[in-house]
């Protein structure tokens, strides 16, 4: 039989995706936001056309510890990869648009016309 040793709680953990305060789930919408690289020399050339440009992101998950970007959430552009061409972006380059109402991804939005709801 194999023990499991025993860890006291860390004050102020919070289960689930370490330490992300926007509590994005990998695969999930995430919202709009500005390409604004910390570094732009850094990056690659493609990105280059990318800088101020709002694009639609979302989550791709949390970088591993040893990564460059250890623990920031990294995103990817959704539905398509015209502007930021696959790349994975890591939060600290994006600057997110403050919605005036709850977001609601764009490919989930559903129009019902009056007879659809007289049929229900």
């Amino acid at each position: 039989m194999r023990l499991l040793t025993w860890r006291p709680r860390v004050p102020g953990a919070q289960p689930g995706i370490g330490g992300h305060s926007h509590g994005c789930v990998p695969g999930a919408y995430a919202g709009r936001a500005q390409y604004r690289p910390r570094f732009p020399a850094k990056i690659p050339a493609a990105l280059h056309l990318a800088i101020g440009q709002v694009v639609e992101v979302g989550c791709a998950g949390i970088a591993a510890p040893g990564d460059r970007f250890a623990g920031q959430v990294l995103y990817l552009e959704w539905r398509h990869d015209t502007l930021l061409d696959g790349y994975v972006i890591p939060e600290q380059d994006l600057e997110f648009l403050t919605p005036s109402r709850p977001e609601v991804p764009p490919l989930l939005l559903h129009y019902t016309s009056n007879a659809d709801r007289a049929a229900v």
